[in-house]
């Protein structure tokens, strides 16, 4: 794969979008993109590598090639490449030309399978670590991946107004969101508030936002207030009408 598709993949386990990615390194519409066309300065691959806190190789080849390739070595031992790969029922040509360095396309996840069922792998490395640096989402990379999103969402509703509570109800995990005026406007499974959390927030603030106006709109009717407070609560309205009509866009 080329340095554009190692970076949507990369985002796709990180749950989050190319344009997203661009907004947050400050690259212009597009820029990532581009690089499917002309190569990108080493500065800014190093940002995204940064971002994610992975290698320069990991987005350029689509794995840590030095990593594995040493990893392999070690792994062999004293053993030739075609006794090793004979031992894990490996391609031996393949195994070598990878523990050489030859190779700089991602292995395919057959052949990390097969060389984490060696018998020193489990000693020296751990299945985790193997999968890693191949390029693979391994367990703890994916719990650690979902723990970061439960943060980042959290601290979305928190700044939104929004109380977000965690229950465990018969072994199920539950997550309860709570509005300061409303209590509990929505509940879902864990999985579903983290798959789905940015976008169910945006519709929580449009809601509530609207019910602010109308609420605005049934007190002050009626009510004595001077033409400044009046004109003040329109361009109130008008704010918000004006950030629910943005959001609409985005």
């Amino acid at each position: 794969m080329g340095i554009v598709e190692n970076i949507k993949e990369i985002c796709a386990h990180h749950q989050i979008t190319i344009p997203k990615l661009e907004k947050e390194l400050g690259f212009g519409n597009g820029t990532i993109y581009n690089w499917a066309k002309s190569s990108p300065s080493i500065d800014k691959i190093q940002k995204v590598a940064d971002y994610f806190d992975v290698s320069i190789e990991r987005v350029i080849y689509g794995f840590d090639a030095s990593l594995f390739s040493q990893a392999l070595n070690l792994l062999k031992g004293n053993r030739t490449f075609e006794q090793f790969a004979k031992d894990i029922g490996a391609d031996p040509n393949e195994l070598a030309k990878y523990g050489l360095g030859l190779i700089l396309e991602r292995p395919n996840l057959e052949l990390v399978k097969k060389i984490a069922s060696d018998k020193n792998a489990q000693i020296i490395y751990g299945e985790d670590y193997l999968f890693e640096i191949a390029g693979f989402i391994s367990e703890r990379q994916g719990e650690s991946i979902q723990r970061k999103k439960l943060d980042d969402l959290y601290g979305l509703f928190e700044k939104a107004g929004f109380e977000v509570r965690f229950e465990n109800e018969d072994h199920y995990e539950k997550i309860y969101i709570d509005h300061p005026d409303h209590g509990t406007v929505s509940s879902m499974f864990l999985h579903e508030f983290v798959d789905r959390g940015e976008s169910l927030l945006e519709e929580l603030k449009r809601r509530y936002a609207e019910d602010d106006i109308q609420t605005l709109a049934a007190h002050h009717d009626g009510e004595d207030w001077t033409p400044e407070e009046l004109e003040e609560i329109e361009r109130f309205k008008e704010f918000v009408r004006m950030r629910r009509k943005m959001k609409s866009q985005e």
